[in-house]
């Protein structure tokens, strides 16, 4: 799962290597995308813009690169997934506050210029069809299924930290991620059938 080049890359990319910026975007914001397609849900989505969500959280990421103390990708993946809830929190609680229609919405904070490694990341995820399936077929899954696949997939957490986070055991934790990635290849192989 973990690439010996990601910390290499990582420790780059804090300082200022457009081309690590660049790599490290580009694996992220397709996972990071249904991320947060998983972590909003239908009810969610239908009235929050989900690549929003995901263009704030890669802007902010990107402008606090320096402040990540990670040093492997799952450990990026951790980070950026904290970011995208708290997007994803802000923009709940602020849409249930104002209750504004889709007319009077407003883009991500005027004046902000996206960087270019982050575009072309957001252009990839956008254009990758395979997420919205996934993201059916995850959603589709028991909620217990579900989150493990995020923390272990998505998060990319060691099963240490699964156990932590779920409260229980390691084995329990990996037994629950067999179980929940062989439902998740059945409901994806049910899908591509005609």
């Amino acid at each position: 799962m973990e690439d010996p080049a990601d910390s290499p890359r990582i420790r780059a990319a804090q300082e200022g290597s457009p081309t690590a910026i660049e790599q490290l975007y580009e694996r992220s914001a397709p996972k990071l995308l249904a991320y947060i397609r998983l972590r909003m849900g239908r009810s969610l989505r239908s009235r929050l813009e989900s690549r929003d969500i995901l263009q704030a959280a890669m802007l902010k990421s990107f402008e606090r690169l320096d402040e990540f103390r990670g040093t492997h990708t799952g450990s990026l993946m951790a980070w950026l997934a904290k970011i995208a809830e708290r997007e994803i929190a802000d923009r709940a609680d602020f849409y249930r506050r104002q209750r504004r229609d889709a007319a009077r919405e407003e883009p991500l904070e005027e004046g902000r210029e996206v960087p270019a490694a982050v575009r072309s990341a957001l252009s990839q995820a956008i254009a990758d069809e395979r997420t919205e399936q996934l993201e059916e077929a995850i959603e589709s899954l028991s909620d217990a299924h579900r989150e493990i696949i995020l923390l272990r997939k998505f998060e990319e957490l060691s099963f240490p930290e699964i156990a932590a986070r779920l409260g229980k055991s390691e084995d329990a934790c990996r037994m629950l991620l067999a179980r929940a990635m062989t439902a998740l290849t059945i409901r994806l192989a049910s899908r591509e059938r005609p």
